[in-house]
């Protein structure tokens, strides 16, 4: 069976609620691996998660359609491996769109690559309405749902609760909250999950360490479960809701 390169994008319709930790996640899991991925921050002109891989990113502006078409380009130009592309909530439907309209998806399967998304929800009505929307709407292989318990709000809710089940049929990763001490850690620019899982922050504070240790024992299983299933194929891709213009 050949071997798929993957486009893993990271996105929410909302901000400050760990989208850019979990990217940061992802490609040090793939890392950790034995992956090359390239992280790609659209968070331009200073970029975010950049900082935490100097030499393996690149901020591009997206902000207008040359600065998007220049994205689209270069990935398409340099297949081969995995890409991790952290996308802010302001570009979130803009993105999409554009890549529907150049038919993306066609272009980067000519390539080798499957689309992957990994959206961030919070349990606000507002928030699995626009994450079901992007499911339904737009055109990718895979669609996962990532939970950040620090956002959490009440899914006893019906219709929350029948709006985030349609959203997980193809799995979903919880990201567990987390302590302040933790996230003053980790939110170090010097830091890295990587090394970290490698041993290599013996400095760290014990109490800090196991709770981090704690939290990316959840996060790895549930990365590595959707990993495993997107690997092996068992994982049926999207069809399009059809659309009527």
């Amino acid at each position: 069976m050949e071997q798929k390169s993957h486009i893993y994008i990271v996105c929410s319709d909302q901000t400050r609620n760990g989208k850019t930790l979990f990217a940061r996640l992802l490609a040090d899991f793939l890392l950790v691996q034995g992956g090359k991925p390239f992280v790609i921050d659209l968070d331009a002109p200073t970029g975010g998660i950049c900082d935490y891989f100097p030499e393996i990113s690149e901020v591009f502006d997206v902000a207008s359609v040359p600065g998007q078409m220049e994205l689209f380009d270069w990935i398409l130009g340099t297949p081969g491996r995995d890409y991790v592309l952290d996308v802010p909530a302001r570009y979130l439907d803009k993105l999409f769109t554009v890549m529907d309209d150049i038919n993306f998806l066609e272009g980067a399967g000519a390539q080798g690559f499957e689309i992957n998304v990994f959206y961030l929800v919070e349990g606000s009505v507002k928030s699995l309405t626009t994450a079901q929307m992007m499911h339904d709407n737009f055109t990718v292989d895979r669609f996962f749902v990532v939970r950040h318990e620090a956002m959490d709000e009440d899914l006893k809710d019906f219709k929350k609760l029948s709006l985030f089940n349609n959203l997980i049929v193809q799995g979903q990763i919880v990201l567990p909250k987390l302590d302040g001490d933790v996230l003053d850690e980790i939110e170090d620019e010097a830091f890295s999950f990587c090394e970290f899982i490698g041993g290599e922050e013996s400095d760290m504070d014990a109490k800090i360490q196991f709770k981090l240790a704690s939290f990316l024992e959840v996060v790895i299983a549930g990365i590595q479960r959707v990993k495993r299933r997107i690997d092996i194929g068992h994982l049926q891709k999207i069809e399009p809701t059809p659309r009527f213009d």
